[in-house]
């Protein structure tokens, strides 16, 4: 395994990282936007919320895409038909511990993240946006550890190698 193949794994790692991060970081702006709001002791207008949040989404979004493409480069100046490439055995193997990762991480604060549930009066969307973040990561964990090929003919082909 060459050092370009390993950086370019590391990256798209970090860039499906940092997507479920934006997702699961989304609820604590909806509450920083709400604390704000108590402070001042006036509403936010509504079109305020929107472009904070959606500016919040394109930043993280155009983010991944800047580090796929840099993953991309690295692929594409790697010379992958050497000796030492990372075989497709390993490459599998490499997306289901993503995969677990994500998993484990899901699990671990998925009931943490509904112990809301028997307390509240009334169940509200922003309640609700830490557990459907985590049930995404977790979607997205197991996916990849069930069918870690689809993962590795999507990233063959977005190399340009198919």
């Amino acid at each position: 395994m060459i050092s370009q193949q390993v950086t370019a794994i590391a990256l798209r790692l970090i860039s499906i990282w940092l997507l479920i991060q934006l997702v699961l970081n989304l609820p604590s702006l909806v509450m920083l936007i709400s604390s704000v709001e108590q402070y001042q002791q006036q509403d936010i207008p509504q079109g305020a919320y929107a472009g904070i949040i959606g500016s919040f989404l394109l930043i993280g979004v155009v983010v991944v895409f800047l580090i796929n493409k840099a993953a991309t480069s690295v692929l594409a100046q790697a010379k992958t038909d050497s000796e030492e490439s990372l075989g497709h055995d390993s490459q599998r193997v490499l997306f289901q511990l993503a995969g677990l990762y994500f998993v484990v991480d899901a699990i671990v604060y998925l009931p943490r993240s509904l112990g809301f549930i028997p307390s509240a009066t009334e169940i509200t969307v922003s309640s609700m946006l830490w557990p459907v973040g985590l049930t995404f990561q977790l979607a997205i964990g197991l996916w990849l550890v069930s069918n870690s090929s689809f993962w590795l003919n999507l990233f063959r082909k977005l190399r340009g190698r198919a």
